[in-house]
């Protein structure tokens, strides 16, 4: 009888697969017999596919190489039905994109879809559905902010509470989301990042790179500047997905964008002021592709490996959807913060609540505010002290990008 896989085990397992599936490549036999013996219980499997946000990839994946049949049960039916539900949702996702295209075309306010609705309007994926997406992300320009405003409501999108902008430094907006009729979202941008990011969040270029899509009145972002999103969303983001499969499965598709070339990266890498957890993130995502690992050293830790016995611990835990998010999330933000820095904005997100949680005033007010601060201090506190006993807190190994003429001998074939 074969010992069960560990969490970072499985893992590496599902990296593999997603990575020939990628390169559109078979399944070999070392790869088809490590999937019939593999051996996990179902929640380590189910955590690993739901709080790396591969579900559909990986469903997508077991179904390109056929290995459904030699895959656990239980996690074949979870991706199957995983992949199955994107796909419906992007054909949703698609004919919500072409709709506010059109009127927002009508109405002379450009617009780029970011992130998975770019990969969505340029047929970037290999497949429908490979990437989950539960949303729309589109940036306008932030003049013509209130008149893309204004469509969206006019379609009967509902607008969500809107943060104040004299408020907190890490609480600052720079989206809104909006619920259509039907439930689905969409997240207005007119910045790709908080204030906080400096230079890195502005976009006020990308609308003169923009280059056209398959969806009317809806532009996506040149090659480089869609990647560059990706990373910032991975690398800086408070976010359940950061440090994850996912994310680097983001990177790799990125990568795969017509006209990408990572020359065109290292400048923005060169001129940041924190580029360390961006080098890091992309040598993560070298595992997953050719295409940047000509150009950068793959991690010998990928996060999404660091973070998996973390990942697969709260996602059993049985608590609300949102309450393990939250968890997974200060996950990645706290690994980020051990290894780089950064502290201050860790420790204001932990004493703090979003303004708006508690919007009335009066005394009343006042003391549930007070209350939920000190609540969410603790849960920030137990998560850290967690975090410290639970991951090594090894310095950061230095990511460094191939000499140049390595990767020319990688791109001829040496």
């Amino acid at each position: 009888m074969n010992r069960p896989l560990h969490p970072v085990q499985v893992r590496r397992l599902f990296a593999r697969t997603l990575r020939v599936a990628l390169d559109g490549g078979s399944a070999s036999p070392p790869l088809v017999d490590r999937w019939a013996a593999a051996e996990a219980s179902d929640a380590s499997w189910v955590a690993a596919v739901t709080w790396d946000g591969v579900g559909a990839s990986l469903g997508w994946a077991l179904q390109a190489l056929d290995l459904r049949h030699v895959a656990p049960p239980v996690l074949d039916i979870v991706a199957a039905d995983a992949y199955a539900e994107a796909r419906q949702q992007c054909v949703q996702l698609s004919s919500d994109l072409i709709r506010i295209g059109a009127e927002f075309e009508a109405a002379g306010v450009p617009a780029l879809a970011l992130k998975g609705s770019a990969l969505l309007a340029t047929n970037v994926a290999p497949a429908l559905g490979v990437r989950w997406m539960s949303d729309l992300d589109i940036l306008v320009p932030e003049a013509q902010v209130e008149g893309a405003i204004w469509i969206l409501e006019s379609l009967e999108y509902e607008r969500g509470y809107a943060r104040d902008a004299r408020g907190p430094e890490v609480f600052r907006p720079y989206h809104e989301t909006f619920t259509s009729p039907d439930g689905r979202e969409v997240e207005l941008h007119w910045r790709v990042g908080p204030a906080r990011w400096g230079r890195a969040a502005s976009a006020d270029e990308w609308f003169l790179r923009a280059q056209a899509s398959s969806i009317k009145g809806m532009q996506v972002p040149a090659a480089s500047d869609l990647f560059w999103h990706f990373l910032l969303h991975d690398a800086r983001n408070h976010a359940w997905s950061s440090g994850s499969l996912r994310s680097a499965l983001d990177l790799a598709l990125a990568a795969r964008t017509p006209g990408f070339d990572f020359v065109d990266i290292m400048p923005r890498l060169s001129d940041d002021a924190r580029a360390e957890p961006l080098m890091e993130a992309i040598a993560d995502a070298a595992h997953l592709s050719s295409e940047l690992a000509v150009h950068v050293e793959p991690s010998p830790e990928p996060r999404y490996l660091r973070l998996a016995r973390w990942r697969d611990m709260l996602g059993r835990f049985r608590w609300r959807t949102s309450r393990v998010a939250e968890a997974v999330a200060w996950g990645a933000t706290l690994d980020r913060a051990r290894r780089y820095g950064g502290w201050k904005t860790v420790v204001e997100r932990a004493i703090r609540i979003v303004p708006e949680a508690v919007p009335e005033r009066g005394l009343i007010a006042s003391l549930w505010r007070t209350t939920l601060t000190i609540r969410h201090a603790a849960f920030v506190g137990a998560l850290t002290l967690g975090h410290m006993l639970a991951i090594p807190g090894d310095s950061a190994p230095g990511r460094r990008m191939l000499p140049r003429d390595k990767r020319a001998a990688r791109r001829i074939g040496g």
